[in-house]
């Protein structure tokens, strides 16, 4: 009883951890499934860990991909964008205003 109950408390502060870590590096593409992680832990927490431990995962690799989805038009078709992290040159960081890359959010410049 006390393990599982370790288990339960050690998991959800894993979440915890992980939502604040979510609102720093804030990615479109992996949100959903933080969500689905939160409500399978809270749904089926005590006797199921495992099964929030999967969505968790995808989100844990979501996050440090390089893809992201951005929810605002751009005007124009979908497209990849690559995006770029490290201190920008000045030719990179036009191309960020034109659209062309996508600065990571350590290296944004005063636009």
């Amino acid at each position: 009883m006390l393990e599982a109950r370790i288990r339960w408390v050690g998991a959800l502060i894993v979440l915890l951890v992980s939502t604040f870590f979510s609102l720093l590096a804030f990615r479109f593409v992996s949100l959903p499934f933080l969500i689905a992680a939160w409500v399978l832990f809270l749904r089926f927490g005590r006797k199921r860990i495992p099964l929030s431990f999967i969505p968790w995962a995808v989100w844990l690799i979501l996050t440090f991909s390089p893809i992201d989805v951005l929810p605002m038009p751009k005007g124009g078709a979908p497209r990849l964008v690559p995006l770029v992290m490290g201190l920008p040159t000045r030719e990179t960081a036009e191309r960020a205003r034109r659209g062309e890359v996508i600065l990571g959010w350590m290296c944004r410049l005063g636009v």
